[in-house]
């Protein structure tokens, strides 16, 4: 499996493993096989948040690690600093606050340190500067070896890493996929869906992509099998007669080359110009072996653009 570079000895993957559906005692069990499965198969990104299952993700994830002693193979994805469900305008970005998520995912996790930590929201009325100044901070003392952001607008990364005199700022997790959406339809506002401008920043500074939801959680696959959609499948995908027509075309060119159409999203994303690690979650081992054949192939810039226009 291919690497992404990140910086200071951190890579990804180049498909990345979603743990959020750790925290549950009645899934771990299937969660650890699947993750199981990832590792045997080269695959060493795993993701998790504080948010997750109520901090219950970071705790199974440790056990894992644990478990396995693979700490030192592992490349551990920490997320934190995302604000109160019941509050999500109120952000949580002060030194203190992202000190202590960090702080208490570590040891959730069982670990002294994480390989890339990353901000789970952004608030634009924030300055960048007192966030810039708590990430450095945190590579400094070592409880992290690279910090990201998730949900920020290229704009204000490029603002902070010029505020920081370097790239501190190594990578960036967004919604991105050949399925579209709009932020409303996600019903979350603090929520950024990478939107072409930024696409075009990616490709040209090649920050590393951690690209979520590449698969448009299971929305191509569960329409094309005629499969009753959930509310809110319906809201981020469905409404969009675009993703209709590009499911026409994903099943066009499944057919044409035999890949599945889990495969061809997968490597839709890490073949889309920018160095992107698709982050992906599975519900069975299957659905991760049917994903990975992704490993098989890659995408030519005339598949893509089909996939995208028609053309």
């Amino acid at each position: 499996m291919k690497k992404i570079e990140v910086g200071n000895g951190v890579y990804l993957s180049e498909i990345s493993l979603g743990a959020g559906g750790l925290g549950n005692p009645d899934a771990d069990e299937r969660c650890f096989k699947i993750m199981d499965l990832y590792f045997e198969l080269g695959g060493r990104s795993f993701d998790t948040a504080r948010i997750y299952g109520g901090g219950r993700c970071d705790v199974s994830l440790g056990n894992w690690i644990k478990s396995r002693g693979v700490r030192a193979d592992a490349i551990i994805v920490t997320k934190g600093s995302h604000p109160d469900p019941n509050s999500m305008f109120v952000s949580r970005l002060s030194r203190e606050e992202i000190e202590s998520d960090l702080e208490t995912s570590l040891k959730a996790i069982g670990t002294d340190y994480s390989d890339l930590h990353i901000l789970h929201r952004d608030d634009v009325k924030k300055p960048v500067e007192e966030i810039v100044d708590a990430l450095a901070g945190l590579v400094k003392s070592g409880k992290t070896r690279a910090v990201g952001v998730s949900n920020w607008a290229a704009s204000r990364i490029i603002e902070a890493n010029r505020y920081a005199g370097c790239e501190l700022i190594k990578c960036a997790q967004m919604h991105f996929g050949l399925a579209l959406t709009t932020t409303p339809s996600t019903g979350d506002l603090t929520h950024v869906v990478l939107n072409e401008p930024d696409i075009s920043w990616y490709k040209e500074s090649g920050i590393a992509l951690m690209a979520f939801s590449p698969q448009a959680r299971g929305w191509f696959v569960k329409r094309a099998e005629g499969r009753e959609l959930n509310g809110s499948l319906l809201r981020y995908y469905d409404y969009l007669p675009e993703n209709h027509r590009r499911l026409a075309r994903l099943k066009n060119l499944s057919s044409e080359t035999g890949y599945s159409m889990s495969a061809i999203t997968t490597a839709y994303v890490r073949d889309s110009g920018m160095r992107a690690s698709p982050l992906c979650a599975y519900s069975s081992t299957e659905q991760l072996r049917d994903s990975f054949g992704a490993l098989n192939f890659s995408l030519t810039a005339e598949q893509i653009k089909f996939l995208e226009t028609g053309e």
